[in-house]
């Protein structure tokens, strides 16, 4: 296991972009193409045992309509990240 260092602890970033498995209609070009995804992580946690990290999920997943689905989860991925802790 990985110790996290209060460092590394700073540099985490909350929402990233990657593929994910997910069953959409189940043709074949559907079954062999990347589904790509906003995934969130909650930030690690310092805890008198160690740290805590979450679990890191797909949240949103970008249609396959979309002309360019990887820059569409990188805008929505880097917006996130800058207002994330806005209030509303």
């Amino acid at each position: 296991m990985t110790q996290t260092t209060p460092s590394s602890v700073d540099a985490h970033t909350t929402w990233t972009v990657g593929s994910t498995a997910y069953l959409r209609n189940l043709n074949a070009g559907d079954l062999r193409s990347e589904c790509i995804a906003v995934h969130y992580q909650r930030p690690p946690q310092q805890t008198e045992r160690g740290t805590s990290i979450s679990l890191k999920m797909p949240v949103l997943i970008v249609s396959l309509y979309s002309a360019a689905p990887r820059d569409v989860a990188d805008r929505v991925a880097a917006i996130l990240n800058k207002h994330w802790d806005d209030q509303i």
